[in-house]
Formats: C-alpha cells, structure tokens, sequence
C-alpha cells in the first residue's frame, strides 16, 4: 500500500470515527480523533482496518473486471482459443473468495 492510499485510509477513519463520537455527542473525542490525536483509540485501528479490507475487495473486483472487458480476453481467434474458455469464471470465483484475480495455488 502507497503512503498516500495509507493516508486516505487514515483519514477516512478519522472522519468516521469522530463523525461516531459526534453522534454519541462525545463531541470532545470527536474532536481528538479528527485532529488526527487518537489515531490509537480501538475506533480509529478497527475502522482503518475495516475500511482497508473494504478497499483491497473493490480492488481486486476491478481488476477482474478489467480483465473480463478486455476484448483479447474474449477472442477466440488467439491461440489456444479465447481465454474466457480457460478461465470458466475462476477469475470471479478467486476475487468473490478474496483472493487476487489470477490466484495459483501451485
């Protein structure tokens, strides 16, 4: 992970804690955490947490569908016929698993 994704996560659970604590009316703590002071506060790790799985999901779903609109994937003019015809939804299957894309186990 980039140190500026790893910030856009940060910050993202900073807002959303505080945003928590706000409607708790702990609008004190609220305060800490969106000032960047309580980065160590369980909210703010597991909300960082949850929020980079959340992201490394939709990236790996991207990347799949990156894959199944490329028109060579279709093609069955290539040699040893359309890839499509090999992957019979694996590629689905391994990012739905939270796996990449192209996962081997070998």
């Amino acid at each position: 992970m980039s140190n500026l994704a790893a910030s856009h996560g940060l910050a993202a659970a900073r807002d959303l804690v505080a945003e928590m604590f706000n409607s708790l009316r702990r609008t004190d703590l609220g305060a800490l955490v969106a000032a960047g002071e309580g980065d160590d506060f369980p909210e703010v790790v597991i909300a960082r947490t949850l929020l980079q799985e959340q992201a490394d999901q939709t990236a790996r779903q991207i990347d799949a569908l990156r894959q199944y609109v490329d028109p060579a994937f279709w093609d069955e003019e290539s040699p040893g016929g359309a890839l499509a015809a090999h992957d019979r939804g694996e590629m689905a299957r391994n990012v739905l698993l939270g796996r990449p894309a192209f996962f081997h186990r070998d």
